[in-house]
């Protein structure tokens, strides 16, 4: 607080109190007072005048500067109603009853809010595993029928990739306390999801080169299962017209183990590549491939920080796209 805004906020006061001040001392005069008297009649009504302004902005000064200093080192601003703030004057006290009260509202709306949230997302993961249960009883009649099986299994597994995502999406939020970071081989991870995609890879003729896979990373395998997934349906998404391949490959560096998944389908705009993480961008492949929706790589890409590992693209037109999955060695995750 300083002392211009406290002059602002006491202007009509200060006048009225020197108006009134300065009628008595006319009429003082006016009744031919003693020199001596009106000397110290004003003096006195001065002083008392600079003391009482003294104290009111000294209150005043140390309750605002303590509030708004502590207010600057919360993170959480809302937080500052629980500070134990002394309000030393009524215009303070007020004042932190009113952030209290509206302090107290908003967590009750938050906690609200919260158990709707909660209530939805467990609504979500019940719906989602009902599901399952029906695709999965189609994939099993479908080896009862040869004919055009990979056709239909294929889009059987689309359907299944799309209920997965909406279930990693919602868990996303609260990733935290559904993973658990271990051992994973990347050999075994990998198999299992080219073993969910073969017919995919069958159908579109895709030939898919595996090499350098035996390492072993720290993560969570189910979240990564879902990651290369994910990443591998885009390959097989966005291939082009001639013949496609994917090659998976690993690579062992003193501190980390990278996962490459290459493909050459139609690439990546240059002015594209910074945007491909963010929720609901597609791009001009979006328009290129109507089923694109732009949530995977946004998923990925949040589930990928969560674990404390790294993701990024590389691209080039109509040549290639490589994403690669960085792992910290086994220290990294020790420390932790």
């Amino acid at each position: 607080m300083k002392w211009a805004e406290f002059f602002r906020e006491y202007a009509v006061l200060i006048f009225l109190y020197i108006s009134l001040v300065f009628c008595n001392f006319l009429f003082l005069i006016l009744l031919k007072v003693d020199a001596g008297y009106l000397i110290f009649y004003f003096g006195l009504f001065g002083s008392f005048l600079l003391f009482l302004g003294f104290y009111i902005f000294w209150k005043k000064k140390r309750f605002y500067d303590s509030f708004f200093h502590i207010l600057q080192q919360l993170e959480e601003k809302y937080f500052i109603s629980e500070m134990g703030i002394q309000a030393n004057f009524l215009d303070a006290k007020k004042m932190m009853e009113a952030i209290y009260e509206i302090d107290k509202s908003m967590k009750e709306r938050l906690v609200q809010n919260e158990q709707a949230n909660q209530n939805f997302r467990d609504y979500i993961e019940m719906w989602i595993h009902e599901v399952k249960m029906p695709l999965a009883n189609l994939t099993l009649l479908l080896h009862n029928h040869s004919r055009k099986e990979n056709e239909l299994t294929e889009q059987l597994r689309k359907l299944e990739d799309l209920v997965d995502q909406v279930l990693y999406y919602v868990r996303s939020e609260i990733a935290e306390k559904d993973y658990f970071i271990r051992s994973v081989s990347l050999k075994k991870v990998v198999y299992e999801v080219i073993q969910r995609n073969k017919d995919s890879f069958i159908l579109r003729h895709i030939n898919l080169e595996l090499s350098e896979l035996d390492g072993v990373v720290f993560t969570d395998e189910k979240w990564l299962i879902f990651i290369l997934n994910q990443l591998i349906q885009n390959s097989l998404k966005y291939q082009s017209l001639k013949e496609g391949k994917v090659r998976i490959s690993s690579e062992v560096k003193s501190d980390q183990i990278i996962l490459k998944i290459w493909d050459n389908g139609i690439g990546i705009l240059t002015q594209d590549l910074p945007r491909v993480f963010e929720k609901s961008f597609t791009g001009s492949n979006g328009r290129t491939v109507s089923t694109s929706t732009g949530m995977g790589l946004f998923i990925v890409k949040k589930l990928v920080d969560q674990l404390g590992h790294q993701i990024q693209i590389f691209s080039k037109v109509n040549e290639f796209t490589e994403v690669q999955i960085i792992f910290a060695k086994s220290d990294f995750y020790e420390v932790l």
